[in-house]
């Protein structure tokens, strides 16, 4: 994005297309935005959202994801039979539960249901229920739409909620989140007020669209029982603790300015029998709480538009101009030689010989080593490694993509669910992050890469002022290293990171790749660009010397502590996640009386520094701090201890990479 088209929100706008996301939206950091006030003093704002859908038996080709993908042809019985029930059985029971509590929903509804189901219609007119657009079939999608074809879709959607239930439509969430480079403006242009397909954030964000008003609409795919129970692992009990855990933090933070909070749910699943009594136990405790808004999508939108979008507009923009003559005043960037000939590694089966398979570092049994002891006499080091990184949508052309990138939704340009999802991290969840660990008085070490450096330079202010330490970490999320790369390219890549960070203003001595990114000659390059240490290694409870050029040093992660590895991509259970914490810290402290020990793992704004997860990551940090012989440093910080250790003076740096001890 260019600096000028970060001032003036119409730039790459004249053709109403989306060329990127982030010319629809402007960045506003919660640390300074303006203060939303809800009506008559509440401070949270709380939307139910039922989806109500209509999945066709044999519905037509789709482009961009398969339906019914679990059998090779249409119907597949089984699969529209669960949907079904939900509207056969499930929405009654459901509605049932809702009528004994002061919730006002707003039904996500497939308007050709509507037609289908005129009984389902007068339910919804004898409640008064709003209702949201959420497209005509849940089985037709906004994908391969032509501008016409989009135009007359919307058309429709307002049409139908008009002939049906008397009511104009205000807000969509597309269906299955799908949207076409158009689709902001011509919600706009079809009168509609705000489009929740979006979860960046915890209050209404401004959505940039030429001469009209449009906002976001917090939504939640986390608190959202479809996604948690649809061949997921999660039970009826995670849903309600998280719902909980999610309430409790934003009901606090709202004391500070309103705040929404919202569940998703499906009549297929939460009308089940054994599933409406998790309802029942999360609106006991919402509904057990004073100050708390009861309101529609519609009316949160109304008073929004109203009364804050101005001022949040107003400074969105004011901070993306900052950001503009901060860029244009950024120093040059000073280009380094680029070292050229040959480096160790390459491609090449393993020969059974003592040792390891490459030329990175020597195989190093534990128990072989001298004893590591920390200042102080710690016996253990814990280290969170906050990752921030930038997501690109359109992803790079050609660029081989690494498949744990989690986040959303897996979908098409624009990805919406995906970009929204990691930007509530950059908008909201550092902070609370950052928070956390100040309040326990432990510096941050932060391994950030370059899309954000440049994109986020108030962020980057932010995390300096907190006394961070900062790790480099690649161009962007989406251009990993991988052995697709030239040595040439890859030595590019690593100058260029490290380049475009120092015109930033951020020094790493420290490299993190992206999702642990490399190709057969990383550590060897870089330990030839100077740098001091790696984490990429998730090998040890250590640090050990890289047979490298210069003293690379590997700072080892622990994979199953990666917040995205294990609550995203496993799917496993936050209170297992905690408890595996707090088994893994208790023995690491015990066994580094003798041989001190490493902690050191990857922390996701995005996931930890969600509402419903943000506890259990001080929680983890509360039971680090009870420990009596824990030490809290910097990851250079732990480098620098260990290089004047008696592992490091053992000259563990000089046997041959690959050798017996």
């Amino acid at each position: 994005m260019t600096a000028q088209s970060a001032i003036d929100p119409c730039v790459a706008l004249k053709t109403r297309t989306m060329p990127s996301i982030q010319d629809f939206v402007r960045y506003a950091p919660v640390t300074s935005r303006p203060k939303v006030q809800w009506p008559n003093g509440k401070r949270l704002a709380f939307w139910i959202v039922p989806n109500v859908e209509f999945y066709e038996y044999t519905p037509p080709p789709a482009r961009g994801r398969e339906t019914w993908d679990r059998v090779p042809s249409h119907p597949d019985v089984r699969e529209y039979g669960f949907r079904d029930y939900g509207n056969r059985v499930g929405i009654w029971r459901m509605t049932e539960l809702l009528d004994r509590y002061p919730v006002r929903p707003t039904v996500s509804l497939n308007l050709a249901l509507l037609d289908h189901f005129p009984e389902i219609a007068q339910l919804i007119r004898d409640r008064g229920w709003a209702v949201m657009s959420h497209g005509i079939y849940n089985t037709r999608f906004l994908y391969g739409m032509d501008e016409v074809q989009e135009r007359a879709f919307y058309a429709d959607n307002v049409a139908s909620l008009k002939r049906h239930i008397g009511a104009q439509l205000q807000g969509i969430l597309t269906p299955a989140i799908t949207n076409t480079a158009r689709t902001p403006a011509l919600i706009s242009e079809a009168g509609l007020s705000y489009h929740a397909d979006w979860v960046h954030d915890d209050v209404p964000v401004p959505i940039i669209v030429p001469g009209r008003k449009l906002i976001s609409m917090p939504y939640s795919y986390d608190l959202n029982d479809a996604p948690l129970w649809d061949g997921r692992p999660y039970g009826g009990r995670y849903f309600v603790d998280a719902c909980k855990a999610a309430f409790d933090r934003l009901y606090a933070e709202s004391a500070d300015g309103g705040r929404v909070f919202c569940i998703a749910l499906h009549p297929y699943q939460i009308g089940q029998p054994h599933h409406i009594g998790h309802l029942r136990e999360i609106l006991d405790h919402i509904c057990g709480h004073d100050g708390v808004w009861h309101a529609t999508g519609d009316e949160i939108a109304a008073h929004f538009l109203a009364h804050d979008y101005d001022a949040h507009l107003g400074h969105a923009n004011a901070v993306a101009r900052q950001a503009a003559e901060v860029a244009s005043a950024r120093p040059t960037v000073v280009v380094r030689a680029r070292p050229t000939g040959s480096a160790a590694g390459g491609s090449a089966p393993a020969t059974r010989q003592p040792g390891v398979d490459h030329p990175h570092f020597r195989w190093s049994p534990l128990p072989q080593r001298p004893p590591l002891h920390w200042p102080g006499g710690k016996s253990l080091a814990v280290v969170p490694l906050i990752n921030l990184e930038m997501v690109e949508d359109p992803l790079p052309a050609g660029w081989p993509q690494i498949h744990s990138v989690g986040g959303g939704l897996v979908r098409d340009f624009p990805n919406i669910s995906r970009v929204s999802t990691r930007e509530y991290g950059h908008r909201v969840g550092i902070f609370r992050i950052v928070e956390a660990l100040r309040a326990r008085d432990i510096r941050p070490t932060v391994a950030i890469d370059v899309a954000t450096a440049e994109n986020y330079p108030s962020l980057v202010d932010y995390l300096r002022d907190a006394g961070s330490e900062f790790v480099a970490h690649g161009l962007s999320v989406s251009r990993p290293i991988t052995s697709a790369m030239s040595l040439a390219q890859e030595r590019d890549y690593i100058a260029q990171t490290l380049e475009r960070l120092q015109s930033c203003g951020i020094a790493p001595t420290g490299w993190f790749g992206i999702e642990y990114g490399e190709s057969t000659h990383t550590p060897q390059l870089l330990g030839e660009a100077g740098l001091s240490y790696l984490c990429d290694w998730a090998n040890d409870e250590q640090p050990y010397a890289m047979t490298t050029p210069g003293d690379l040093v590997a700072l080892p992660l622990w994979a199953d502590f990666d917040d995205q590895t294990v609550l995203v991509n496993r799917m496993c259970n936050m209170d297992m996640f905690e408890d595996h914490f707090h088994k893994a810290l208790d023995q690491l402290h015990g066994d580094g009386a003798t041989n001190a020990r490493l902690l050191h793992y990857c922390v996701r704004p995005w996931v930890s520094g969600a509402s419903m997860r943000v506890a259990l990551f001080e929680r983890v940090l509360d039971h680090v701090r009870a420990l009596p012989h824990v030490w809290t440093p910097t990851a250079a910080e732990v480098v620098a201890a260990w290089r004047v250790s008696g592992q490091f003076n053992a000259g563990s740096n000089t046997a041959p990479a690959g050798a017996a001890p």
